[in-house]
This record gives structure tokens, C-alpha cells and sequence, in this order.
């Protein structure tokens, strides 16, 4: 009897489970960022279709697992802990396919070729990714080698991008004036800044906590790099995910004299990056397009405060912080959390102030339709909505900047149109478990911040940007490996 149970558990986590769930993190973490088809024509095309490439080479492994352990004659399923997380899920893929069949045009629903390639098929193919992943991957610090190296060469093609040096031959079948709105093999740069704001709050925190100096070299090299993305994107966003980053990693960051100077570092980083781009000649046609918060932080004052910060943080500010007891430094940090947040509401004020339908960009001209829309909607649409990527046949020809609008530019809104209140309200209860865990497992005080900034990051750009299938990718790839480190916790 004893034999027979040990049997069966050994081909429950055989082998080619993990391999599965290997290949959806290496996969999503470096083949779908990198791979292009057509250069940056049909690009959400493209990276729709390395999602399906990824699962799919999963679910054949998956599938000769599971063929192996129903060889052995071992049927037992080991039982494993549900989360609400993973119930809101279930759900919002219930509807995700009541929405499809019920919309005007199943195979554009499903695929998603009316708009940004998002449909019920990414989608599902995304919460297979959760489940495996959540259930199946085991995290490795030696994996994210891989991982810096491919982003290592992305971020290097930003910056050549950047310079106006089109390294790969990538902007030649589009239009030159749109030559800086494209960078790297990423796409927009709407879509750089959700990729940034997914992928760079895991190197701080690995960053922070690298005891040995190679990490601390590896990871703080790619740091610098990133950095610099910042300051190339050129899309305003990406503060809107630092703020919201920034706000959960203040107990972590703060948490270590160590970390307080790794942070003046990055800081010093980040001033020097600002005051290289804002001088070098090189970058001129990149900064002149640039404008907003960028053109601030990018003049040579504000740089070089940001750079006399860094400096303070690394060699002042320790002679300081030796001093302070435990109970001092969270007074400090919640006296910045709370700046933080009056910070927010000032942003809301001067946001609803200057609110108009030019705003954003003409945001403001898409949220009005997108509200205009979903009064027009009957019953059954504004509860399991009209769709996924099914808008384009909602806003009526509605163009901006001479394009046609397929998304609602903020994510909320995009799942409340095409997947309805119930849709909508799976996200909002998903957002919600994330921040509730957060305080519930003290992420503060553990690793897994590394997979819970990423989350919050994305969440906070992603109220002036639409899902596409790359950054989509990674969100649920974060969401699995922060749900598997609960588990671990115990939580």
C-alpha cells in the first residue's frame, strides 16, 4: 500500500509537469517579447500568436504527463488549496465565453482580430498559464538569468532606437513620423510602459535583496538600462505605475539601512540617465517629441537634483538612519505614505479640472463614447458585455489621430464594454484580493514583493491603456508565481 501511494505522487509532480510550466515562464518572460513577424506591422498579431506557440508546446507536455501517470494507473489527484483568486478566475472565464458566443461575430471575439488580438482565446489560454504556472513552476533565481539577458538586449534596442539608429531594419515598413512612437521589439510606447512597469519592479526588489555581488552587479546592470527606458518611453503613463508601485514598496525599501542605499544608487542612476539624455546630442529628436513630465525631469536642474538625492541617500542619509529606532522609521514611512497619498489626490483634482474630451492624448473624447456606448447597450451586453475586442463595431468609425479607435484606453472600461458588469466586476474583485493579500501576508517583509509590485505597477498604467497580448502575458505570469509564493507562506 505504501509503495502504491508513493508511486502515485511521484508521477503526480512528474517531471514534464514542471517542464510545462517551464516553458510558459521562459516562453512569456522572453520568446513573446522578442518574437516579431512583419516588424512592427500586425505586431499584436504577432504576439498573439507566440502566446498560442507557448501554451501549446505546454499542453503537449502537459499532455504526455498526464499520459504517463494514467499509464502507471495512478488516478489520484493531490488536493491543493484554493484561493478566492483562483474562483474569480473560474468565473471571469465562464464569462469571457458567454460574452463570445452571445456577441455579433464569435470568431472575432474569440480571436480577437476586430482590435488588439485580446480575445476570449488569449484570454483562456492566460488562465491555463495561471493554473499550471500557480500550481507547477518552480521559482529559481538561476531562471532569471535568462531573463536579463533577453531584456538586455531589448533595452539596449530602445536606446539605439532612441538615437534614431534603426539596429534591425524594424521602422522600415512604417510610417518615419512615427519612427520614436515604436522602440525595441515591443511596439508602441504605450506598450513599452506597461512592459516596464511589469518587468522592472522584480529587478528592484531582486535588486534590494541581492546578498551576493554578482547578483547585485547582474541585476543592478539591467537596472540601469531600464531606467533609461524610463526616460525614453515618452508615454506619461509609466508614473502612473511607478506612483502606485512606489506607494507598496515604500515599507519593503525602507525596511534596511542596506536597501536605503541600494535605492540612493538607483536614484543617482536614474539623475545621471536624465542628465546624459537631456544633453547628448543624439537623443535631441527623441527629447524634442517628448513632452508632460518628461520634458521636466529631463532638464538639467531637475536631473541633477535627482542626482544630488541619490547621493544623499548613499552617504548622508546612513550617518542619520543608524540612529532611529524601529517604531521612528515607520512613523517615517507612513508619513510618506501618506504624502504619497494627498499626492493622489491632487492628481484626481487637477485631473476632473482639466478634464475635456482633448485630454490624454483624447482619451477623454474615447471614455465619453465608450460611456455613451455602454448606456446604448441592451440588458444582456451590460451584463456579459458586447465582446472581447468587438468595440471597433460599437464606436462608430470613431478615429484619433487619423486611426480608428479598436480600445476604450483604460482597462477597467475596456472589460466593463466587452465583458460586461459581471467582467468588470471579476477584475475589480481581482485588484482587490491583490491588495488585500498584500496587507493580509505582510508582503513587506517577504520576497514575494518581487511578484506583487509588478501587479500594482501594471494596474496603475493600465487606467490610460488598453490590454495587449505581450504585457497581458506577463501580468497573469506574476499573478501565478505571487499566488504560488502565498502558498509557500503558508497564507
Amino acid at each position: 500500500m505504501k509503495t502504491n501511494t508513493g508511486r502515485c505522487e511521484r508521477h503526480l509532480d512528474h517531471p514534464l509537469k514542471g517542464y510545462s510550466a517551464d516553458i510558459l515562464f521562459f516562453g512569456i518572460t522572453i520568446f513573446i517579447p522578442l518574437f516579431m513577424e512583419n516588424g512592427y506591422l500586425n505586431l499584436t498579431q504577432a504576439k498573439a500568436h507566440a502566446i498560442y506557440v507557448t501554451v501549446v508546446f505546454s499542453a503537449l507536455a502537459l499532455g504526455i504527463s498526464a499520459a504517463l501517470v494514467q499509464k502507471d494507473g495512478c488516478a489520484a489527484q493531490r488536493t491543493r488549496k484554493l484561493y478566492a483568486i483562483d474562483y474569480i478566475l473560474l468565473g471571469f472565464a465562464l464569462i469571457l465565453l458567454l460574452s463570445t458566443l452571445s456577441s455579433q461575430n464569435i470568431r472575432e471575439a474569440f480571436f480577437g482580430s476586430a482590435g488588439w488580438r485580446v480575445g476570449s482565446a488569449a484570454m483562456l489560454s492566460l488562465i491555463y498559464v495561471y493554473f499550471m504556472v500557480s500550481n507547477h513552476y518552480n521559482v529559481s533565481i538561476n531562471a532569471w538569468i535568462f531573463v536579463l539577458a533577453a531584456n538586455t538586449a531589448i533595452f539596449l534596442l530602445t536606446i539605439f532606437h532612441s538615437m534614431g539608429i534603426d539596429v534591425l531594419g524594424l521602422h522600415k515598413k512604417i510610417d518615419p513620423a512615427q519612427f520614436y512612437l515604436y522602440v525595441s521589439t515591443l511596439g508602441n510606447v504605450n506598450w513599452l510602459s506597461g512592459y516596464l512597469c511589469l518587468m522592472l519592479p522584480v529587478f528592484f526588489v531582486f535588486f534590494l535583496l541581492s546578498a551576493r555581488r554578482t547578483q547585485t552587479l547582474l541585476f543592478g546592470s539591467v537596472l540601469l538600462l531600464g531606467l533609461s527606458n524610463v526616460l525614453l518611453c515618452g508615454s506619461d503613463s509609466i508614473f502612473l505605475g511607478i506612483w502606485t508601485c512606489t506607494f507598496f514598496a515604500l515599507p519593503f525599501a525602507l525596511k534596511e539601512l542596506r536597501r536605503v542605499r541600494k535605492l540612493g544608487v538607483l536614484f543617482l542612476a536614474f539623475g545621471i540617465n536624465a542628465l546624459l539624455i537631456g544633453c547628448l546630442p543624439a537623443f535631441a529628436e527623441k527629447k524634442d517629441a517628448m513632452h508632460g513630465v518628461f520634458s521636466v525631469i529631463l532638464d538639467w536642474k531637475a536631473a541633477l537634483a535627482i542626482s544630488l538625492l541619490g547621493l544623499f541617500c548613499c552617504f548622508a542619509l546612513p550617518l542619520w538612519w543608524k540612529k532611529l529606532s524601529g517604531q521612528t522609521l515607520k512613523k517615517i514611512t507612513l508619513a510618506l505614505e501618506l504624502l504619497m497619498l494627498i499626492s493622489l489626490f491632487a492628481m484626481i483634482f487637477m485631473f476632473v479640472k482639466s478634464y475635456d474630451e482633448s485630454w490624454g492624448n483624447y482619451r477623454g473624447r474615447i471614455w465619453n463614447t465608450s460611456a455613451e456606448v455602454f448606456q446604448c447597450l441592451n440588458l444582456k451586453d451590460k451584463l456579459i458585455g458586447v465582446g472581447p475586442e468587438m468595440l471597433r463595431y460599437y464606436y462608430n468609425g470613431l478615429t484619433s489621430h487619423s486611426q480608428i479607435v479598436l480600445t476604450a484606453h483604460n482597462e477597467f472600461l475596456q472589460w466593463l464594454l466587452t465583458t460586461g458588469i459581471l467582467g468588470a466586476a471579476c477584475q475589480a474583485a481581482m485588484s482587490l484580493w491583490l491588495i488585500a493579500s498584500y496587507f493580509r501576508c505582510r508582503c513587506w517583509e517577504h520576497k514575494n514583493i518581487a511578484f506583487f509590485l509588478p501587479l500594482m505597477a501594471y494596474l496603475g498604467q493600465a487606467t490610460v491603456n488598453s490590454p495587449n497580448a505581450m504585457n497581458i502575458a506577463l501580468f497573469y505570469l506574476f499573478l501565478a508565481l505571487y499566488r504560488k509564493s502565498i502558498d509557500a507562506l503558508g497564507n
